[in-house]
């Protein structure tokens, strides 16, 4: 049971009702509405990471699981592990980037490098020299710094989804 009321949805403002009028009507949007100073911010973000990355969607999907593994993201992971299937992402490659992270033997050279650049940030907050050095043979700058804001909000949206403890949907 989340931790306050879901928003009923009455009162928001135009710009926000379009916004989340794009949108499934899932328990994420339901809270951020109860803020709307800052639900509209938060949209345009995911709009973006969405929508308009550079990365390979795989590589965004593979980052998304592992930042939901390490933050005990259920609900992220649920839907993650959805979309990385929608992907055609095999479900034991899945499982590895769940369970082992940048230690599963399945993965690629490349994938490792992301993932062990992945585990850093969130754990550390910044990626050593040799994980920066590392994802560098693979990504441009730009495709870094993307992964990097990608993480970044993605930790936001786990430590979100669990402080006001937002439920999975029932199917």
């Amino acid at each position: 049971m989340a931790r306050i009321p879901y928003s009923d949805m009455t009162g928001l403002s135009p710009e926000l009702v379009e916004a989340l009028g794009k949108r499934r009507n899932s328990n994420v949007h339901r809270m951020l509405a109860n803020c709307q100073s800052s639900a509209l911010g938060y949209l345009r973000m995911s709009d973006e990471i969405r929508f308009n990355a550079i990365l390979d969607p795989a590589i965004r999907e593979l980052i998304v699981l592992r930042v939901g593994t390490l933050c005990n993201s259920d609900y992220e992971l649920h839907y993650h592990k959805l979309a990385a299937r929608g992907l055609d992402m095999p479900e034991d490659k899945i499982q590895a980037i769940i369970d082992q992270g940048s230690g599963a033997d399945l993965l690629t050279p490349k994938e490792k490098a992301i993932l062990t650049f992945t585990e850093e940030v969130v754990a550390d907050g910044k990626a050593s020299a040799a994980a920066f050095s590392a994802l560098a043979e693979y990504m441009k700058p730009d495709e870094m710094i993307e992964a990097t804001i990608l993480i970044g909000f993605y930790i936001m949206t786990s430590a979100f989804l669990q402080t006001f403890d937002i439920q999975i949907e029932d199917s």
